[in-house]
């Protein structure tokens, strides 16, 4: 059977967003799933400390010891999660502190990949100035950095609770039919292009942010990091990287500029990847990691990109 994890990051357990994610779980158990109710705050579990572990290590477990360690209770809950289901109050205008805790505990799965596709919705429920919006698409970006499938999100202020349970009900339905068809088999995205495409239009896109931090704001090729990093990188396998990157990110934002968002979106994962394989090379692989770049992470589709424009 299908298992959702409804995790439940308010310290209320009987407070607006936990109505919310009750109606949630109930979507989701009316769609076939079973599901559980995890108020994460009963775990004890603190933040990543940067010893890159997790990376090193060929099962990329965690090795703190506590509920988000690669024996700790609620990390196993979510290595046997079909679909997530996060319900969450705005805090400071954003994600509460326990969701972003919870989310870089995470760090682990970056490498190995086993959340790629996992299916999540998420809920952020706002009681006084709101926000909500900008605290899903927060949490949205989140998801998708892992490479989890985004199923939907509810922005929610306490002014609309009565008409937004029935809402989070299908929301939870949506969960729960896309948990069913992981547990047949994980519907991990096929490229890094897939994923990008489908989060054009969901409650947080990639393609501005992460142009705007490769241009480093100036949307130019000739003001981006990448160039400068062509002029400062040592490392010759860096350098090279660098010298395709250029090239995508000039078409991307040609592409971009003409209002072709989708077809910018393809040549903007080339040149995301590879930065990353770049920076790696530069920084990480000998002096601060000690490992070559796991194949899960970012890796490098050139030729798949190549093969489409081909056609």
């Amino acid at each position: 059977m299908a298992y959702v994890l409804a995790l439940l990051f308010s310290g209320r357990r009987k407070g607006y967003t936990a109505g919310l994610l009750t109606e949630a779980a109930r979507g989701a158990q009316d769609a076939g799933a079973e599901v559980e109710i995890v108020p994460v705050q009963r775990y004890r579990f603190g933040p990543c400390t940067s010893c890159f572990e997790c990376i090193r290590r060929e099962e990329h477990r965690c090795v703190l010891p506590d509920a988000m360690g690669g024996e700790g209770e609620l990390f196993g809950k979510v290595l046997r999660a079909n679909g997530l289901i996060f319900g969450d109050p705005v805090h400071n205008w954003g994600p509460s502190a326990t969701c972003h805790l919870f989310i870089e505990r995470l760090y682990p799965f970056l490498w190995s990949g086993e959340l790629d596709g996992l299916p999540v919705g998420a809920i952020s429920c706002a009681s006084n100035q709101g926000m909500q919006r900008l605290a899903l698409g927060q949490i949205c970006k989140w998801v998708f950095g892992f490479g989890m499938r985004w199923i939907g999100g509810l922005a929610v202020h306490t002014t609309d609770l009565e008409e937004a349970k029935s809402r989070a009900r299908e929301l939870g339905r949506r969960v729960g039919e896309a948990a069913l068809e992981d547990a047949k088999g994980r519907k991990a995205f096929f490229s890094e292009h897939e994923r990008y495409q489908t989060y054009l239009e969901a409650a947080w896109s990639p393609l501005e942010p992460y142009l705007e931090n490769l241009t480093d704001g100036t949307f130019t090729v000739e003001g981006s990091l990448v160039a400068r990093a062509l002029r400062s990188f040592r490392n010759s396998e860096a350098r090279e990287l660098l010298g395709r990157a250029m090239e995508d990110l000039k078409r991307c934002l040609e592409l971009y500029k003409e209002g072709k968002r989708e077809e910018a979106c393809r040549y903007l994962v080339e040149a995301g990847a590879l930065w990353t394989h770049a920076t790696w090379k530069e920084f990480l692989e000998k002096d601060v990691i000690g490992t070559e770049i796991p194949e899960a992470y970012r890796p490098l589709d050139k030729a798949k990109v190549e093969e489409e424009e081909g056609k």
